[in-house]
């Protein structure tokens, strides 16, 4: 099925406020949940059941670091259900993404070499994490930049700064994704996606600014021993 460029889609895309082209310019959402959702109900009932199936397996908050069989035939339901190959091809790197990140925690957490079968049976990296597991990156740096720097992350247990790692890394490829799909069903969805990572990473960025706050408090504290 084909989201061709109409009026609906035209004036919900000029109704909502631009993203910015780096994540880490954004401060804030730039639209309000509640507000998004009142433009989205323009939707019509087949591409706001569309988003939900997307939403549903891309939202962050959505993601647990375990890939468990229940996740993996839901999953692949989901995937086989989609019938745009633009939508469909933005879900599978997502979920490849969180296989190779799948990987590196196990092999952190001391598994000895590659689980044996594909995890979701349709995984782009397998041959490289199987024949590659004990290199920091799976030989895939080349392919992968970003690679070899969330594994030194892992494995030093950064995690605020993996995370802000991965958010870039995935907002990046939304943001190549864009070009091309301004006025129609795929801007709609790469939009409320990119609003996913800046809602995430602002929640993120909040709580590592009070933890860093009151542990300067602390300190402080512990000077003039009051604590």
């Amino acid at each position: 099925m084909s989201y061709p460029v109409n009026c609906d889609y035209t004036m919900l895309m000029a109704s909502l406020p631009r993203h910015k082209n780096n994540l880490f310019d954004e401060e804030q959402v730039p639209v309000s949940r509640i507000q998004l959702n009142k433009r989205l109900s323009f939707l019509s009932l087949e591409d706001t059941a569309d988003l939900l199936k997307i939403e549903e397996l891309l939202h962050w908050s959505h993601m647990k670091k375990d890939i468990d069989p229940a996740f993996v035939t839901k999953t692949i339901n989901s995937i086989a259900s989609i019938n745009n190959q633009f939508i469909k091809d933005i879900v599978i790197w997502r979920l490849e993404l969180r296989i190779i990140l799948a990987a590196l925690r196990m092999r952190h957490q001391g598994l000895q070499k590659a689980p044996d079968n594909k995890i979701l049976g349709f995984d782009y990296w397998q041959n490289a994490i199987t024949h590659y597991w004990h290199h920091p990156d799976f030989g895939l740096s080349k392919r992968l930049p970003w690679l070899a720097e969330a594994n030194a992350l892992l494995t030093t247990n950064k995690s605020l700064e993996l995370q802000k790692l991965l958010f870039g890394v995935v907002w990046d490829h939304y943001h190549r994704q864009n070009f091309g799909h301004y006025f129609n069903f795929e801007a709609v969805i790469i939009y409320v996606l990119r609003w996913d990572i800046i809602n995430q990473w602002s929640s993120c960025d909040q709580t590592a600014a009070t933890q860093h706050f009151n542990s300067l408090v602390d300190a402080e504290l512990q000077k003039l021993d009051l604590c």
